[in-house]
């Protein structure tokens, strides 16, 4: 039998040039500008809907960090108590888990006789074993690591950095490492930064001033580079934006490369790479839809590459009880491994022309961002300074924007969200403060804040500020913008009394002001809805005049007539939704 060649099926057809393709999708697109189908990332780059292989010979030489692509499963327990975080730890290797997290509480709990009780019938060569939190000084707790039996092959590490004290003290550190000798113990952790609302390139940065301000700090010290880099973990996050997660870690492996090769390091190993599913999505009012983003972040890790994987819980069990939380977000990384088989090929995306592309402007952004740190004296210098956290706010602004005016969809907090379950309405003081804890990036606090405050209203009044959409004219139209109303004031906990398409006769406003509605919407799909809105307007305002009239679209060019006859806004896409949703709280009485 003869195998005909993998491109033989295409040899009659011309090839076709990449400006042939764009000047076809002008073509189509008519009378909408080309620049409507690129994507302005947070980066400040622009990505076209296509790439083509013309573009193969810019495509990056990605490092390839390991021969399969497996992952180590990460489980994180937090350790008050050294024999219940035991058995945590016992209970977690039935989901899978090959590698563990110990958050310690308090330092105290890091002496030998309560190591030894925390990892009392944990296989320490099997098991990456990782500490984090409140620790003793780094080379007390390795000495104390390293007299453990068995411990001196462990894969783990610290994920906490380590404070410089002198040159002294830091020779003394890797004085330990042949003691440890996989052990990782110097973490660049970017999720502070993540959590203050950093974008991919800006991770990949501080990712690499991290490292090289552990490189000056080590190379000082006398250690050689090959121990530094071997000694060395690397924190990322990992978002819900699919192909830039995916290119993140391959644009970051390749500039360590360069880096690296600066620093005179033989290019291996790699530091290792450690990835988190980002908190700053989650949403505490819709549990179930994070599963769908932790399933979506963790494939990101996958295939992008990562060493070692930790799966959030999707729950802080204020909605859902912690082990179903913790029984179906152990279940994402058993069902991607054991049925999606994601371990089977190393670095998918290779190849793809789109990741490609994406995954080259991430480096070149994330590099200039690296050498502006690096020109301030490095990352703590930066971080001391103020530099990095106006870096971060100038991209957090941007992003907040996005969110507030809902071009950026959050299932369940700032688009369809779900009714509360009653569980959730016992704990509404619980989520209350929860999410006014949580850090200055996160991207579900402003919308749920809103809306649980109009709940908790609710719960201690009886009552919840509720909302007629009336709709008129062409139903195509105003349906959709009913549609469009009626999600906009879900988001804010408001209350649907009602949505009718009414002819404007007397019976009809009867009808709309028949369940005493605070707010009545109206979805005019009129060539010219002035008129209509007016004597609606003016005719509602006479019946109720405490009632809020809100018009769906655009303000006209000269919207004062409507304005005058008792309109109280508009509401239409573009709109600051957050900044309005809380008008109207205050409008129906809302604390």
């Amino acid at each position: 039998m003869t195998h005909s060649r993998p491109d033989s099926l295409f040899h009659e057809f011309p090839a076709v040039s990449r400006e042939e393709w764009k000047k076809k999708a002008i073509s189509e697109l008519r009378e909408t500008p080309y620049n409507s189908i690129v994507w302005q990332t947070p980066d400040g780059f622009d990505l076209e809907p296509w790439h083509s292989s013309e573009e193969q010979k810019q495509q990056l030489d990605i490092p390839i960090s390991k021969p399969v692509n497996t992952w180590k499963n990460c489980s994180s327990i937090s350790v008050h108590d050294p024999d219940t975080a035991n058995r945590d730890a016992l209970k977690s290797f039935e989901l899978d888990a090959a590698a563990i997290e110990f958050h310690i509480a308090d330092a105290s709990l890091c002496s030998p006789e309560n190591l030894n009780r925390l990892l009392a019938g944990i296989k320490t060569t099997a098991v990456a074993i990782h500490f984090s939190g409140n620790l003793p000084p780094a080379d007390e707790l390795l000495k104390t690591l390293a007299a453990i039996p068995g411990f001196s092959v462990n894969p783990g590490g610290v994920l906490s950095g380590v404070p410089a004290v002198s040159k002294e003290k830091d020779a003394e550190l890797f004085g330990l490492y042949d003691s440890l000798p996989q052990f990782r113990f110097l973490a660049v952790d970017t999720i502070p930064f993540h959590e203050k609302g950093s974008t991919a390139a800006q991770e990949i940065a501080f990712a690499l001033a991290g490292a090289s301000d552990y490189l000056n700090r080590f190379l000082e010290a006398g250690v050689p580079v090959d121990t530094i880099v071997a000694a060395m973990e690397i924190i990322l996050p990992v978002g819900s934006s699919h192909f830039t997660e995916l290119a993140k870690p391959r644009a970051l492996r390749y500039l360590l490369v360069h880096l690296l090769k600066a620093y005179g390091a033989s290019g291996t190993p790699l530091p290792r790479l450690f990835a988190r599913t980002s908190e700053r999505n989650h949403s505490l009012l819709d549990p179930y839809t994070n599963v769908l983003r932790l399933t979506t972040e963790a494939i990101s890790a996958i295939l992008g590459g990562y060493d070692t994987l930790q799966i959030g819980a999707f729950d802080s069990g204020l909605s859902v009880s912690p082990d179903i939380a913790e029984r179906i977000t152990g279940n994402i990384h058993l069902i991607l491994k054991e049925e999606a088989s994601l371990d089977r090929v190393v670095d998918p995306a290779d190849g793809s022309n789109y990741i490609e592309a994406l995954t080259k402007n991430l480096a070149e952004s994330a590099w200039n961002i690296f050498k502006e740190i690096e020109a301030a004296g490095g990352l703590a210098e930066a971080t001391q300074n103020g530099m990095i956290d106006t870096m971060i706010a100038e991209a957090e602004t941007k992003r907040r924007k996005t969110l507030e005016n809902r071009k950026k969809t959050l299932i369940g907090v700032n688009r369809y969200p779900w009714p509360l379950t009653p569980e959730q309405e016992e704990n509404i003081g619980a989520l209350e403060l929860a999410a006014e804890t949580m850090s200055a990036g996160n991207e579900i606090a402003g919308y749920e804040l809103v809306r649980m405050k109009t709940l908790s209203h609710s719960l201690k009044s009886g009552r919840t500020p509720s909302v007629f959409i009336w709709m008129l004219g062409d139903p195509v139209v105003s349906f959709r913008q009913a549609t469009f109303t009626e999600d906009f004031f879900n988001c804010g906990g408001f209350e649907i009394a009602g949505k009718a398409a009414l002819p404007v006769e007397e019976s009809s406003y009867i009808t709309a002001l028949e369940n005493k509605p605070d707010i009545v919407a109206l979805c005019i799909a009129e060539k010219d809805p002035v008129p209509t809105a007016d004597t609606l307007c003016k005719t509602l305002r006479t019946l109720h005049p405490n009632i809020i009239i809100v018009m769906a679209g655009k303000p006209p060019k000269e919207p004062e007539q409507m304005l005058n006859a008792g309109l109280d806004s508009f509401i239409y896409t573009g709109v600051n939704v957050l900044d309005m949703l809380k008008s109207y709280q205050h409008k129906t009485g809302v604390k």
